[in-house]
C-alpha cells in the first residue's frame, strides 16, 4: 500500500453518536479457519452508531471467498434505500489495513473496498493517524441476507504504510515551516483496530425491505432496473432531494442505464416549471 494511499488532511471526524463497545462485538476464537459465513460468528450492526473493534489474535480466521485472513463478519440489515459503511482502521506501530465486501446468501459480491479506495487521515483532536474507507450498498431481489466482511491481504503483510512524522505535524499545527523529515513507514499486520458506522442512504423513515432489481455484470439492464431507476429519480426530484436523485443518477449509469440522464433532467425541468 505504500505510496498508494492517498494523504488528505482536515477531514470530518464521525458525527453523531460516539463509539459502542459491547460484549456481542467481541470475536471468539474458533480453532481453525471458518469456510462458510453460516458457521462464522456474526455480529450485529447498530445503525446510525460507531462501533469499534479489536481484530486480535483470538478473532476468527476466515477461509472464503479468496479471503484468507482474521475477519469480522455482520449481518446488514436490509434497508430500502441502501447503506454507506464508513470503515477506520487506527494506525499504530503496526496497522490491520482494512479490505471488505459485501456477500449475499449465495456467495454474490454487492460491493468491495481495497487499498486503492483508503485515504490517509491525519491525527485530529482525539483521533490519530487512521486509514478511512467507505463502501455503499444497495439490496437486490433474492437477496435474503447480506453480510460485511472485514479482513486484510494477508499477501500485502511485507508492505508498509506511509503517515505523517510528529513533527511535520506540530509544524504544520503551529503553522511553522515544515521540517526535512520523511514519512514514517508502518508496517501492516494481522491485528489492529478499527471502526465502522452504517447509515441509510437517503432514507426518511426507518422501513426495511428489498426493492432493488438484481443485474449481473455482464447483463443489459432489465426493464425492471430501468423502470425502477426512472421512477426513483423522477420521485427524489418531485420530493425536493436533488442529492438522492444525483446518487440514484450515478448507480444507473453504473448499471448502464443511458437514459437517466435525461430523465433527470426532464424530472429537474418538470419541477421547475411547477415554481
Amino acid at each position: 500500500m505504500n505510496k498508494k494511499v492517498l494523504f488528505i488532511s482536515g477531514l470530518l471526524l464521525l458525527s453523531g453518536c460516539s463509539t459502542f463497545v459491547d460484549n456481542q462485538y467481541k470475536v471468539a476464537p474458533t480453532g481453525k479457519a471458518v469456510t462458510q459465513i453460516e458457521k462464522a460468528k456474526q455480529l450485529p450492526i447498530t445503525m446510525d452508531k460507531e462501533i469499534k473493534i479489536a481484530v486480535t489474535t483470538q478473532t476468527q480466521v476466515l477461509d472464503i471467498y479468496s479471503i484468507d485472513s482474521p475477519g469480522v463478519i455482520f449481518d446488514l440489515p436490509m434497508v430500502k434505500n441502501g447503506l454507506a459503511i464508513n470503515i477506520e482502521a487506527e494506525v499504530n506501530d503496526s496497522v490491520f489495513v482494512p479490505s471488505a465486501k459485501v456477500i449475499n446468501q449465495s456467495g454474490d459480491i454487492r460491493a468491495e473496498l481495497d487499498d486503492d479506495g483508503l485515504v490517509y487521515l491525519k491525527p485530529r483532536l482525539a483521533d490519530g493517524n487512521r486509514l478511512q474507507g467507505n463502501i455503499k450498498v444497495h439490496p437486490q431481489i433474492g437477496d435474503s441476507s447480506l453480510y460485511l466482511v472485514i479482513f486484510t491481504d494477508k499477501d500485502k503483510l511485507n508492505e508498509t504504510v506511509a503517515v505523517s512524522h510528529p513533527a511535520k505535524l506540530d509544524a504544520e499545527g503551529r503553522g511553522n515551516y515544515f521540517p526535512e523529515v520523511g514519512d514514517i513507514q508502518v508496517p501492516r499486520a494481522l491485528t489492529g483496530t478499527f471502526s465502522i458506522e452504517a447509515t441509510a442512504l437517503g432514507a426518511r423513515n426507518n422501513a426495511q425491505s428489498i426493492v432493488l432489481p438484481a443485474l449481473s455484470a455482464t447483463e443489459s439492464p432489465q426493464q425492471e432496473s430501468v423502470s425502477f431507476y426512472h421512477q426513483a429519480i423522477r420521485a427524489a426530484i418531485a420530493d425536493n432531494d436533488v442529492d438522492k436523485a444525483m446518487g440514484l443518477l450515478r448507480d444507473a449509469e453504473q448499471l448502464g442505464i443511458t437514459d437517466a440522464d435525461q430523465v433527470f433532467r426532464d424530472a429537474m425541468k418538470a419541477q421547475l416549471d411547477k415554481r
